[in-house]
């Protein structure tokens, strides 16, 4: 395949490609060598890798959308699609919503899905620092991962292979594709973007409705950090009364235990009334949320309790 050749697929393949552009790729291509002098033909394998280094490159520029599609189907790897489509038929971009005043983080709900022949519901939340210059965010979550930190550790107090510290670690996501780990860890400082900033933990804490906070029980959650220095969280909810057949299944509760049956028709009630809810106006819902600076050295009751909390208020409905 000649020069032209190869610049014409690859034209078709990838859109447009600049003239210096390819050229780089093959000076990469054939090292010491004048892209106007090369005529040998290129293999169709040296084809693929450019054009998979150029889909990457577009990949990058164009930049990820950490939604709830990319989430499941990219972080995740879920590979149900009915479960795909389900999500995206009951999701709400960006609900009305309302935060308490704050002067170091904008935190929002960016999606809303409730699945109800899933059971599930799912929400992801978003925080920024307001001021990137001087203030560097990451989540609370990230902070020693490895159960490691002992603020009384002596390096002789254990056997050889114990690996713990006295300082706190912080834990990042690795962006090197080809690093052999997926996380990267280290004292605090030195995993910084820039440790001349103040370092800012986020926590989401929790997420509840505001009449029956214990109607959605306990959340599996995740967190993840963009690079653009954004903190993101998963919430996702599992429960029985979120589905379509949870009445039928409590009838049938009802026939095996008859002496639960005043229990049980309570259950069904709150589940219909709840449903109803989520189908109608919605469920009025609040994100409880910590913030706190993190200070080398600083007391470790204040880095875990303390800091400033804040809420936002939002409602949760079906996308139907």
């Amino acid at each position: 395949m000649t020069e032209q050749e190869l610049r014409e697929r690859l034209n078709r393949m990838t859109g447009e490609i600049p003239a210096e552009t390819h050229r780089a790729f093959l000076s990469a291509a054939c090292p010491g060598k004048e892209a106007r002098i090369v005529k040998r033909k290129i293999s169709a394998g040296l084809v693929f890798a450019l054009v998979l280094i150029l889909v990457t490159v577009a990949a990058i520029a164009a930049g990820i959308v950490y939604d709830l599609k990319w989430w499941y189907g990219e972080r995740t790897a879920e590979t149900d699609p009915e479960f795909m489509r389900k999500m995206a038929e009951n999701l709400v971009a960006e609900p009305e919503q309302q935060q308490t005043e704050d002067s170091l983080v904008d935190v929002k709900v960016r999606e809303v899905s409730w699945m109800p022949d899933e059971g599930k519901l799912v929400v992801s939340i978003q925080a920024t620092a307001k001021d990137p210059e001087h203030f560097e965010l990451h989540s609370r979550l990230a902070l020693d991962v490895d159960g490691a930190y002992d603020p009384d550790f002596e390096p002789d107090m254990y056997d050889e292979e114990c690996e713990g510290h006295a300082e706190h670690w912080l834990w990042r996501e690795n962006t090197d594709p080809e690093a052999d780990e997926r996380f990267r860890c280290g004292p605090v400082p030195q995993m910084m973007d820039d440790s001349s900033k103040r370092l800012l933990l986020f926590e989401g804490l929790q997420l509840a409705p505001l009449e029956r906070p214990e109607l959605f029980g306990y959340a599996s959650m995740d967190e993840l950090r963009t690079p653009e220095g954004e903190v993101l969280y998963l919430f996702e909810y599992s429960q029985d009364w979120m589905k379509q057949d949870y009445d039928r299944q409590m009838e049938e509760y009802i026939e095996e235990y008859p002496n639960m049956k005043e229990y049980a028709e309570s259950q069904i009630a709150k589940a219909r009334e709840a449903r109803e809810t989520l189908n109608g106006e919605g469920i009025s819902c609040m994100l409880s949320y910590r913030v706190v600076e993190y200070i080398e050295g600083m007391d470790d009751t204040e880095l875990y309790a303390g800091g400033t909390e804040g809420q936002v208020t939002f409602a949760i409905r079906t996308g139907k």
